[in-house]
């Protein structure tokens, strides 16, 4: 997992400025003391028994310190920190370590920071007390209880928070920064080191004076992290043009596939016409630049666990494939056939009305074919689709209908189960299917969640409500017939949770498609100044051998490497691929 992508290369380079800014008028060492501050504050906020029980008052302590840190001399910053321990001192307790791998997962904790000489050999102790400490208690003020809820608790949003004070800034980075620290269990898979983030982002945030530079060096942290729900911090941005500099809009929808972008159709046919591109055509460079790196250019601040996410998300219909282009025309080189042609294209104005128009009439219809899509459709050769994004609660079936339903699936050949967008039914899958296809409650995964007495840590939950429901009576034999499941870099969290189930309902499963999002585990979320929430996964999802699922994703059993004419189709060709795939197997 430790690769140096070209993307880091963009965001040292766009680091290096507010490095320059603060060398002249700082003291020596102050960046240093604002990261030191800042991991002792989050191991206070979240180890001291003090903080659990509500009598730490974060927020507050933090903005009344910071600016002292930014002009301690040595003496003084040894008394600041020693203060703030000493008001929340570690209680070591008798009880050791847990160091079942099964258990509890510890891969996360990394307390190597304490030895810095920054810190005394008496601050050390404290520091190192407070590792120590473990949480008697049920409760933690700051920790939310996995099956309650999705949001950190006591986290003030600031809604009218206008992005220029220092302090504050540094207090979104202080808060955000220690959440992935203690809250989020894939830390250690991470490209890069979270404390080298932490000193690398400390004058970004003191350096923000406006939303947008605010809304970037969030974003840029949750780039960090590596995680596919971090993505949904993209939906809160309300500077989205200006960041990701959107001045023009390819006339034509794409598709990335191997590093290069396919052209698959246009938004209306004057489009088609008044362009040298055809539909098909395989763009391998613009400006000069091949596609492989124009595309990593960015990608800087998308994101992802994985890189078929960090191209889901160039697809989308922001068309962030094509953004910082500072000209209307692109320079292309273009596979066509057996050709390499050299063609111009002439982008769209994005601010013109009319660009705005044609994009939306054209994605208001794609919108609305998919909505044609049924949750539950018999296909030739006896075969049941169900498609976990279109089955709805009110599709689910009736408990007098529940026998019927059972039979009908019991009969088919083979069943495949489309879980390419989001589900929308947990409770089909949770509950309804197994009982269906007679399958009893079982554990098909290992799930950990933070663990409230070991802050840092995450716990095994061993109870099989965690996986499926305990109610699940099953009054048929258990189904024989054939299983696909479809997949591709949408199947996410939920969609990957339940694929791990479904692929173990019986031996004739088969996984037929490519890469997920590689973010299984619940999403949580911390309120940030400036009515912000900073996006994790919160729990830990692991197979039963122990490897994980975060970043890699549900490897497929068949990996589904669609042709040129699949991806130009208008035809759902992976699942008439899956159909030919079951016909023959």
């Amino acid at each position: 997992m430790k690769r140096y992508h070209y993307y880091n290369v963009i965001f040292l380079l766009f680091i290096s400025s507010f490095n320059a800014a603060y060398a002249s008028g700082d003291l020596p060492g102050t960046n240093e003391r604002i990261k030191a501050f800042i991991q002792v504050w989050g191991m206070v906020k979240y180890r001291s028994l003090n903080a659990a029980a509500g009598g730490f008052h974060a927020d507050s302590i933090f903005l009344a310190s910071i600016e002292k840190v930014k002009s301690a001399d040595e003496k003084q910053w040894t008394t600041l920190i020693t203060a703030v321990l000493t008001d929340n001192p570690g209680s070591p307790s008798l009880k050791p370590l847990a160091v079942d791998s099964k258990k509890v997962l510890t891969k996360n904790i990394d307390y190597a920071w304490i030895k810095d000489n920054i810190f005394s050999t008496g601050i050390q102790q404290q520091l190192l007390a407070l590792t120590k400490t473990f949480n008697p208690g049920k409760q933690h003020w700051f920790i939310s209880e996995p099956a309650k809820s999705s949001a950190a608790p006591r986290e003030q949003t600031y809604p009218d928070y206008t992005f220029d004070n220092e302090p504050m800034n540094l207090l979104a980075l202080a808060k955000a920064w220690n959440a992935v620290a203690y809250l989020f269990p894939y830390r250690y898979v991470m490209d890069q080191k979270l404390e080298v983030t932490l000193q690398q982002l400390i004058p970004v945030f003191r350096g923000v004076k406006s939303r947008t530079e605010y809304e970037k060096s969030i974003l840029m942290l949750e780039t960090a992290i590596d995680d596919t729900h971090a993505a949904g911090f993209l939906d809160q941005l309300k500077t989205t043009t200006t960041i990701f500099d959107l001045k023009y809009y390819p006339p034509f929808t794409y598709k990335i596939d191997h590093d290069q972008i396919v052209v698959k159709e246009f938004l209306n046919d004057s489009l088609a016409r008044a362009n040298d591109l055809k539909v098909g055509d395989i763009i391998s460079a613009i400006n000069g630049v091949p596609v492989h790196d124009w595309l990593k250019q960015r990608a800087t601040l998308l994101p992802a666990s994985n890189q078929a996410v960090k191209y889901r998300l160039l697809e989308t219909s922001n068309a962030l494939a094509f953004s910082g282009v500072n000209s209307a025309e692109l320079k292309l080189r273009v596979k066509r056939a057996n050709q390499q042609l050299d063609l111009s294209l002439m982008l769209l104005v994005r601010k013109d009305k009319n660009v705005g128009a044609i994009v939306n009439k054209f994605f208001t219809q794609k919108y609305n074919e998919t909505q044609l899509l049924k949750p539950y459709e018999d296909l030739p050769g006896n075969i049941a689709l169900i498609r976990a994004g279109y089955f709805l609660d009110k599709s689910l079936p009736s408990d007098s209908g529940l026998i019927a339903f059972s039979q009908n699936l019991n009969q088919k050949k083979a069943i495949i189960f489309d879980m390419r967008k989001y589900p929308a039914s947990p409770g089909l899958f949770y509950y309804y299917l197994p009982m269906a296809l007679g399958k009893p409650a079982f554990k098909f995964a290992r799930y950990y969640a933070a663990d409230i007495s070991n802050p840092g840590a995450f716990a095994l939950k061993d109870g099989v409500e965690v996986y499926l429901s305990k109610d699940i009576k099953t009054k048929m034999p258990l189904y024989q017939g054939k299983i696909v499941i479809l997949t591709d870099e949408n199947t996410q969290s939920m969609g990957e949770w339940f694929t791990m189930m479904l692929r173990q309902i019986n031996k004739n499963t088969t996984v037929f498609g490519t890469q997920t999002a590689g973010a299984d585990g619940d999403l949580k979320y911390l309120n940030l100044p400036g009515g912000y929430q900073f996006l994790f996964t919160g729990n830990g999802i692991f197979y039963q051998d122990g490897k994980e699922t975060q970043r890699i994703g549900i490897i497929p059993d068949v990996l589904y490497q669609p042709t040129l004419q699949d991806l130009i189709s208008q035809k759902d060709m992976q699942l008439e691929k899956s159909i030919e795939y079951l016909t023959h197997h």
